[in-house]
């Protein structure tokens, strides 16, 4: 091995050790006490250059190798040992933008665990998505105004299975007040006034009403029972 690059070969046999630390850290010291030698001045140097590129590239690998470890025991992937994680949570600790990072993680996995079992139900029309409703308790009633005639569709979103699709037309979702007292009712609700339609859907678990307004509709979901939406 040329002088110049001395440094090498003593790397290489510190690697192939059964305890490569302590044999890098005397490797370095071998190193560090030849290249006072004039014959290894310019080795020397160039270890030099070589480990400010080794780290250099150590550090755009750490960092990004430290986001993924963050992902990882945020979301409750991380398969290390116990010291290990205990070694990583203090790695992010001691740094603010990571400990930001691995807290959101947390937060965003805390929000999943809470709400994947919960039936969530998307409203579509032709245009799009109109709203997604979370039921978070059995029986619970939610009700989307503002709904013109035309075609939806009502989608579990936990399983992506349609419970119904179909046409909500003009005499289900649009009135024409007869008197003072029906069009007040129908824009404040405070008079009571029976639904233009009913869908059972899903063997009773889910009813779909309507309720006619004077320039809108609104519809009302009823969630009864949640047999229905299990994922399989």
């Amino acid at each position: 091995m040329a002088e110049n690059l001395y440094f090498i070969s003593i790397i290489a046999r510190a690697l192939q050790g059964p305890d490569v630390e302590t044999a890098l850290r005397n490797a370095f010291g071998q190193i560090k006490r030849m290249g006072t030698e004039k014959q290894y001045a310019e080795g020397f140097r160039n270890f030099e250059l070589f480990m400010q590129e080794v780290y250099n590239r150590y550090q755009i690998t750490a960092t990004d190798d430290i986001r993924e470890l963050i992902a990882r025991l945020g979301t409750g992937m991380f398969e290390g040992t116990l010291q290990e994680k205990e070694l990583l949570f203090n790695i992010i600790n001691s740094h603010p933008e990571w400990k930001s990072e691995y807290e959101a993680f947390c937060r965003m996995e805390a929000h999943e665990d809470l709400t994947q079992d919960f039936p969530v139900i998307a409203v579509l029309s032709e245009k799009g998505l109109v709203k997604e409703i979370t039921f978070t308790k059995v029986s619970g009633c939610e009700s989307i105004d503002n709904i013109v005639p035309g075609n939806y569709k009502l989608r579990l979103v936990n399983t992506s299975l349609t419970v119904w699709a179909g046409q909500f037309i003009a005499k289900e979702l649009l009135i024409v007040p007869e008197g003072e007292n029906l069009q007040m009712a129908a824009k404040t609700r405070d008079i009571q006034i029976p639904p233009t339609s009913k869908k059972v859907l899903l063997d009773g678990d889910l009813i779909l009403r309507t309720y006619a307004g004077t320039e809108s509709g609104r519809i009302e979901i009823e969630l009864r029972r949640q047999e229905g939406f299990k994922n399989e």
